[in-house]
């Protein structure tokens, strides 16, 4: 006789006692005792883990009420009811029995009636258009140029009171400092953010830079990108991390997070350029040495600025006289005290010269020691004449003989004459527009300027005429200290530039012109990046195209 299965579900939607989804039981009744065992181990499957599915919220009737649950993916959320419920063993079938639930279909009504009471009377109109895209374009504006959000309150109610009578925007702007930094967060951050990644996915390859930053008790690290785009090279922020440990690992781990938060892939990732510490850019255990491990052909953008300037530092030790310490007494002579100030007034009067402040120098900023230099070179005669003047007795004994001294004078223009061509290079190096394939011309062209006046003797005619006052001991010496000073400057460099000299000779020649270029140096190029996927063929082509 055939086996009649019937199968019951116990679940009572009109039972108060079972508004809650309750998993249901089958209940199996057979005509004869010996096919319900078999039916039952039939029924009987192994309980799998339910997760939510992204699937179901295409479905109109679902879509309109549930969303995932984030923090645990075995849950749904229902925003209707305001409540979450378990999927975790029947999936589909545990949001079929919410619905069916009377409070759920109680909700469901007021939620509906809600909605379309909220949609009706939110309809956008072209002037609220208008004032949102004029409030978005003054937080931009108030951003790019480093405004505060204070002083843009302030400027949204001067806005509003010149043009309440002639312009309804105007009149209707309000950009407090919680709605500008809302917009600027929530908005244009994001959005800005989403358009430099689809850039950066567009091209491939990409670079990263990043560099610790104090704000007050915080240690914060921005993520910046740079690549090639339609309209050039171009860099931007992808984010900015928060976190206090600067250790390589845990840098490193940060960095990476953020790139695959960013949807990027390391295999894109072509070089890296962060500041010259060892935590960063050494060679045994740095933020360069993991990603290098993960990245087989991966580049170490050193900062040259600073190679730059710490080579400036590790030469002057070669000079007879300290003179940024000497720089910085002169300044701090004159910087808080407005009677001597006066007193150094009078003396620019007597040589007839305008009165200019002298500038200060900062140890760590490469960029005041050379502006500091000719500032004071320009107004040495009045200043030297304040300092060995005898009646002033609160000269410093110091100051005094250095300004009394043939030697410090001939140093200054020294020093005026070779930094000024480190701050060319220092300038140039900052341009937005420059780029690995400009470094190598950079870096090369100002090694051949200082070893051109190594080999001739020549620190600028200044120099040259105050050391042919001086006797031939005190000029030989002096020479010898000069000669010191850009032979440890240069070794200092090319401590650095030797690591990747040949990478950057190689990829120079795209520098010069796509007419200048040729098929052997493309090859070489070829050879050292070791480009994965390259089809040598159609470059080859695309070359002769463009040539």
């Amino acid at each position: 006789m055939d086996s009649e299965i019937i199968i019951e579900d116990d679940n009572d939607d009109n039972d108060n006692n079972h508004e809650e989804s309750i998993p249901t039981t089958p209940v199996l009744k057979s005509n004869e005792n010996k096919h319900v065992k078999a039916a039952s181990n039939t029924c009987e499957k192994k309980k799998k883990k339910g997760v939510f599915n992204l699937q179901w919220l295409l479905d109109s009737q679902l879509g309109s009420f549930l969303r995932e649950y984030k923090p645990d993916s075995t849950k749904a959320l229902c925003i209707a009811c305001n409540e979450k419920f378990s999927i975790h063993y029947g999936g589909k079938n545990d949001i079929d029995r919410h619905i069916k639930l009377k409070r759920h279909i109680h909700n469901m009504k007021s939620f509906s009636i809600n909605r379309q009471l909220i949609t009706s009377t939110m309809k956008p109109n072209k002037e609220s258009e208008e004032v949102a895209a004029a409030e978005g374009t003054f937080v931009y504006h108030g951003v790019k140029h480093g405004h505060s959000y204070s002083s843009q309150q302030c400027t949204t109610n001067v806005i509003k009171t010149i043009f309440s009578s002639c312009s309804a925007i105007g009149k209707s702007m309000s950009c407090g400092r919680t709605k500008c930094s809302s917009i600027a967060l929530n908005v244009l951050a994001p959005y800005f953010t989403q358009q430099i990644l689809i850039e950066v996915k567009e091209a491939c390859f990409f670079s990263i830079m990043f560099d610790a930053s104090n704000k007050g008790n915080s240690k914060l690290f921005p993520v910046c990108v740079q690549y090639f785009s339609k309209f050039g090279v171009k860099k931007g922020i992808i984010d900015l991390i928060d976190d206090a440990d600067e250790s390589a690992t845990n840098t490193f781990e940060n960095l990476e997070a953020a790139i695959k938060k960013s949807g990027l892939s390391l295999e894109g990732l072509t070089s890296i350029g962060a500041d010259n510490t060892n935590v960063n850019m050494g060679n045994i255990h740095s933020v360069y040495t993991l990603f290098h491990d993960q990245v087989e052909n991966l580049f170490k953008g050193n900062c040259y600025c600073h190679i730059l300037h710490n080579g400036v530092k590790w030469g002057h030790q070669q000079l007879t006289v300290d003179v940024e310490k000497f720089l910085m007494m002169v300044y701090a002579h004159f910087s808080r005290s407005a009677k001597r100030v006066q007193e150094l007034k009078s003396y620019y009067e007597f040589y007839e010269n305008d009165f200019q402040v002298l500038i200060k120098h900062i140890k760590i900023r490469w960029l005041s020691l050379y502006l500091s230099i000719d500032r004071l070179l320009l107004v040495y005669k009045p200043v030297k004449e304040y300092f060995t003047d005898q009646s002033n007795r609160e000269t410093p004994k110091e100051l005094e003989k250095n300004f009394q001294s043939e030697e410090t004078l001939c140093i200054l223009t020294f020093l005026h004459h070779i930094l000024f061509e480190i701050q060319k290079t220092n300038l140039e190096l900052q341009k937005k527009s420059i780029t690995a394939i400009d470094l190598y011309r950079i870096i090369t062209s100002i090694q051949y300027k200082l070893k051109q006046r190594l080999d001739t003797s020549f620190f600028g005619i200044q120099c040259r005429n105050l050391l042919n006052r001086m006797s031939s001991d005190t000029s030989a010496e002096l020479q010898a200290s000069f000669k010191r000073f850009i032979l440890t400057f240069l070794e200092y460099i090319d401590k650095y530039f030797s690591q990747n000299v040949a990478f950057l000779e190689a990829i120079g020649h795209f520098g010069y012109g796509i007419e200048n270029l040729t098929w052997n140096q493309v090859q070489k190029c070829i050879e050292i990046t070791k480009i994965k996927g390259l089809n040598e063929d159609d470059l080859f082509n695309e070359f002769t195209e463009l040539k």
